[in-house]
């Protein structure tokens, strides 16, 4: 009879509803070391003794610390995409939002500045790790940049052309940086 019994019981079981716990949910797991420009980079005091870009151009070698005042812009978009550069003009140019009846789009691309003075008065600035490679990170929006913010930065030198006109490519690979607050209007 016993065995009668245990033999109902095992042919009934897997008709038997079993309770299943829904899983926990899990944290994700965290980024490693995901890639962010440092917040101390972002200064509140502006660097002292500020060159114009096109005069850093002409007169910085490679390995020089500088300090630039600049203004972001130069093209249509002047941020990479997910790296930590961009690019910047010199503040006498003018961009097209400082030119009376221009309706530009994209006034920081500076479409109306001749490619001769485009190439003496901008240059790149990036944000690098510890191998000098430029940080797998948008720099856009990061502590107000943002184009045609009025920034101050200080930095060394990555790159020059060699061309004594201060035309060619120009590298800065920023160690602080000062992003002026815009006059109310």
């Amino acid at each position: 009879m016993l065995a009668t019994i245990l033999s109902a019981v095992l042919l009934a079981a897997p008709l038997a509803p079993i309770a299943i716990e829904p899983p926990k949910p899990t944290t994700p797991p965290a980024a490693p070391n995901a890639p962010a420009i440092p917040k101390e980079v972002f200064v509140t005091e502006k660097p002292k003794d500020a060159k114009p870009v096109a005069e850093a151009k002409k007169t910085a070698k490679k390995g020089d610390t500088v300090v630039i005042e600049a203004k972001i812009g130069g093209r249509g978009e002047p941020f990479v995409k997910n790296r930590a550069i961009f690019i910047v003009a010199d503040r006498k140019l003018k961009s097209c939002d400082e030119i009376p009846g221009d309706t530009c789009p994209k006034p920081w691309d500076y479409c109306c500045e001749p490619a001769e003075s485009k190439k003496a008065n901008m240059m790149t600035v990036q944000f690098v790790d510890k191998d000098g490679k430029p940080l797998k990170v948008g720099a856009q929006g990061e502590g107000g940049l943002e184009p045609l913010a009025l920034i101050v930065f200080e930095g060394t030198v990555a790159e020059v052309d060699e061309k004594a006109d201060g035309k060619g490519n120009f590298v800065v690979n920023v160690t602080k940086v000062f992003v002026e607050k815009p006059a109310k209007k």
